[in-house]
């Protein structure tokens, strides 16, 4: 009887921990089964989530970046 409770317990465990952390494992979806767009900063280079990227209107087309100051030197290398 005692192995049981324990089996049930560990999957418990399991599950409470899954959903605890399975959600911000890097590549895993988020709780509603949809990952976030991911979007590149045209500056620098890095991959940003599109929500929490700073968005600029260049030319009639949305350009995201990482960061003011990435943003910024976009602006003055480009003239935009």
């Amino acid at each position: 009887m005692r192995p049981l409770i324990w089996l049930i317990l560990g999957i418990a465990l399991y599950w409470a921990i899954r959903e605890l952390f399975g959600s911000s494992l890097p590549g895993r979806p988020g709780k509603h089964g949809e990952s976030e767009e991911m979007v590149r900063d045209p500056q620098c280079g890095v991959y940003i989530p599109v929500g929490s990227a700073l968005k600029k209107r260049v030319r009639g087309e949305t350009v995201y970046f990482c960061s003011r100051k990435c943003e910024e030197e976009f602006s003055s290398k480009t003239g935009v």
